[in-house]
């Protein structure tokens, strides 16, 4: 069974491009090869861009080697419109906007997750004491 997760960055218009990661969505793993591998603009919207993923892995090549579906990415005319849509299997959401990842814990909420709460990435690995390359 997967830890699922939806990664996605907000645009300058608004409108949320959304993928679905099917393994691995916890911080611990997806949150940490985001922020190593894929954190800035042109590398998280290549990856979102690209849809469907079975499992990240440090290059978007690798990634996408791998997957099972050729899914394609969603798009949402704003961040209200994606999050009132999240899946309930859905544990982790990945929001890459103002040039910085940000991260929800779906479990923890009632859906609909709304923007309010979201954390920076970076201050939930701290919290988790994971740093860079999962040490």
């Amino acid at each position: 069974m997967g830890t699922r997760s939806n990664i996605a960055y907000e645009k300058p218009n608004g409108k949320v491009v959304v993928m679905y990661c099917h393994y691995d969505g916890y911080p611990e793993y997806n949150g940490r090869i985001l922020n190593d591998h894929y954190n800035n603009r042109s590398k998280a919207h290549a990856l979102v861009d690209g849809g469907y993923q079975s499992a990240l892995k440090e290059t978007l090549e690798d990634s996408t080697k791998d997957r099972v579906h050729q899914d394609k990415a969603d798009i949402y005319h704003s961040a209200h419109a994606f999050l009132m849509n999240v899946q309930s299997d859905i544990e982790w959401i990945y929001l890459f906007k103002n040039n910085e990842w940000h991260v929800a814990e779906c479990c923890d909420l009632s859906l609909p997750v709304n923007s309010n709460d979201f954390v920076p990435l970076w201050s939930c690995l701290c919290k988790l004491g994971v740093t860079a390359n999962g040490n």
